[in-house]
């Protein structure tokens, strides 16, 4: 192996996933709440407020992230050489769609195209999590790392996150383009905003389709298992990091 300074901080990186996944899967509940109970803004504060602890956990990701990339000290004879791509790859993913989400979120403006790129993040994150638990890295022995399993099922969560991300942005869109005291069904034509104020009656009772929550409920379903697989993955390899670096 070769002689080089090495700081292991994957128990670190590891800690930022799981906080991210945990203040989305947080308000993603929230702000399912907050369409069910037809509360734009209660909705609009709530994106605005997780922007903060979002977009602080962003830039560490980023920052180690780009340390990662950029100064990776091993060589591929030492069996290290291809762990920035596996893990600083997606952890800068990672950082940028939470960044790009604080900002939207902070500013108030349309989901979508935040949705979007967590969706081809997804997609992206899908495929290393694939290589990675297949890869032959020598004989008998798939996987680059100690935990494959655990680090796929970690990767599948974030990248089911991710590509549900889509859908669960557009719904959140339409719901605050369109207020009033009924559901305006979807459709793919560019209505304006509804002029509609009055108070629900009985009658006019506010009820979401059930097609809006099959495009919803999906995304914190799958924020809180990336949480949940951080946590377990946290726990799976933090004792032999602190005990014995790579």
């Amino acid at each position: 192996m070769a002689f080089v300074s090495f700081i292991d901080d994957l128990g670190f990186v590891v800690a930022l996933i799981l906080a991210g996944a945990a203040v989305l899967a947080w308000t993603s509940v929230r702000g399912f709440l907050a369409i069910v109970q037809n509360e734009p803004a209660k909705l609009r504060r709530l994106l605005k407020s997780s922007a903060v602890p979002v977009g602080v956990i962003g830039a560490m990701a980023g920052a180690v992230g780009l340390d990662i990339e950029f100064t990776w000290p091993f060589l591929p004879g030492d069996g290290l050489g291809a762990y920035n791509i596996f893990f600083g790859d997606v952890l800068m993913l990672f950082a940028m769609v939470a960044l790009v989400y604080a900002v939207v979120a902070f500013l108030g403006l349309k989901l979508e195209y935040a949705g979007f790129f967590g969706f081809v993040a997804g997609v992206t994150t899908a495929w290393y999590g694939y290589w990675g638990y297949t890869t032959l890295v020598s004989p008998d022995v798939l996987g680059l790392t100690k935990d494959p399993l655990e680090t796929f099922l970690l990767y599948g969560a974030f990248a089911a996150a991710g590509v549900f991300a889509l859908p669960a942005a557009l719904t959140v869109d339409w719901f605050l383009d369109h207020p009033g005291p009924t559901w305006t069904p979807i459709t793919l034509s560019l209505r304006p905003a509804s002029e509609r104020t009055a108070e629900p009656t009985k009658e006019t009772r506010f009820r979401l389709p059930a097609y809006v929550y099959l495009l919803t409920i999906w995304f914190p379903i799958f924020v809180t298992l990336a949480a949940i697989a951080a946590w377990f993955y946290m726990g799976g390899i933090l004792p032999g990091h602190l005990a014995s670096p790579p």
